[in-house]
């Protein structure tokens, strides 16, 4: 994926998702999608609860999915059925979101429905047996968008505070870091046919120009340009989509300056504390 593309894409999954708040602000603020097991409510005691629940889930599938990763068919069926989940999850939220406010008409709703399971078997096919970057990038952005329809503003804000830092403790001292020396020390020294180099994790990360790219890493970038768009819509869409062209144009600053600071000298890189501490002033305004 180029540089613009990758750009493109959090802008656009940004805009989808704050589009039901410029066009029905009453009806996209009711809670529509459930948001169990964590907590409808916005308070700071549910935040963080909220967010202790949300970095334990991701602590105990990266250990997983470490253990399994040396099982190559058990892991990528792994990574099937989560692919899985999130592409039917993202369709559904989209379509129950945009039909509550007016976005789509009976029969758009009733097709969107269905639509997942005869898009998801594609689409893994594309993520797991064509090495179809895009694919992860575009499912990874919209969940993005997806969770902060779902959880409280409170908990989006201490959830995009709190995974900058799971991020850098995972990737230099815990087994984030591992998995992705694991997997380049096991992934061929050239690519097949002489195309482009694979993702160290295949499934799990997508290439943006020479970097490899987490699918947490699109999810936090989307969700932050999101939760921006959502917040300035009280103001009209010019002030929204101006807030959120400033979000990316930080979060894309950021992410320059983990590939010059870090990544060149270390190999390998978190990718949200940068981003996320120059984008969080533009969150908490």
């Amino acid at each position: 994926m180029r540089t613009h593309a990758f750009m493109a894409l959090l802008f656009a999954a940004g805009l989808l998702g704050a589009l039901p708040y410029l066009y029905a602000p009453s009806q996209a603020s009711e809670q529509i999608l459930p948001a169990a097991p964590y907590s409808p409510s916005n308070t700071a005691s549910a935040a963080a609860y909220n967010t202790t629940l949300f970095i334990s889930l991701a602590v105990a599938a990266t250990v997983f999915i470490y253990l399994v990763m040396r099982y190559r068919k058990f892991f990528k069926a792994f990574i099937a059925a989560i692919w899985l989940l999130v592409i039917v999850g993202v369709f559904w939220a989209y379509d129950l979101k945009y039909y509550s406010c007016g976005l789509l008409p009976d029969w758009a709703a009733e097709a969107l429905f269905y639509a997942p399971f005869a898009v998801a078997p594609a689409v893994i096919y594309a993520i797991l047996k064509a090495r179809l970057d895009q694919a992860v990038a575009v499912f990874s952005a919209l969940a993005g968008t997806m969770v902060v329809w779902i959880l409280p503003p409170l908990t989006v804000l201490a959830l995009l505070a709190a995974l900058p830092v799971y991020d850098l403790v995972m990737v230099y001292w815990g087994l984030l870091g591992r998995m992705v020396r694991k997997a380049k020390e096991s992934a061929p020294l050239q690519p097949p046919a002489g195309g482009p180099r694979e993702p160290p994790l295949m499934g799990l990360m997508a290439r943006v120009g020479e970097v490899s790219v987490g699918t947490g890493d699109f999810f936090a970038y989307t969700a932050a340009i999101t939760f921006i768009g959502i917040k300035f819509s009280q103001y009209g869409l010019i002030p929204s989509l101006a807030a959120m062209a400033l979000g990316l144009v930080l979060i894309y600053a950021g992410f320059l300056l983990t590939v010059r600071l870090l990544l060149r000298r270390f190999g390998y890189a978190p990718a949200l504390p940068i981003p996320m501490a120059l984008v969080m002033p533009l969150l908490l305004l």
